[in-house]
């Protein structure tokens, strides 16, 4: 049996760290490499970059050994945590 739950699973974790940590290279590039002083990297491709890589990282990650989905009684898909037997 597994009990539904709102807690963002690992691969939801890796996603959002992923942007993160592209959103804050993108801004040390912009300000403190001399190469991107006259033409910074634009909101465009940092927006591109971090929908990539974000993507990319949370279908790589498996999920967790105690994380699985369930079908609720409105038929819609959500996360739930494995109970322990």
């Amino acid at each position: 049996m597994a009990i539904p739950t709102n807690k963002p699973t690992r691969k939801v974790i890796a996603g959002g760290l992923t942007g993160t940590f592209v959103t804050f290279a993108v801004l040390i590039l912009n300000t403190y490499v001399p190469f991107f002083e006259g033409k910074p990297i634009s909101g465009e491709i940092a927006g591109l970059a971090i929908t990539m890589l974000s993507s990319l990282i949370a279908y790589v990650i498996p999920p967790a050994p105690k994380e699985t989905t369930i079908v609720n009684e409105n038929g819609r898909c959500q996360t739930a945590l494995k109970q322990q037997v």
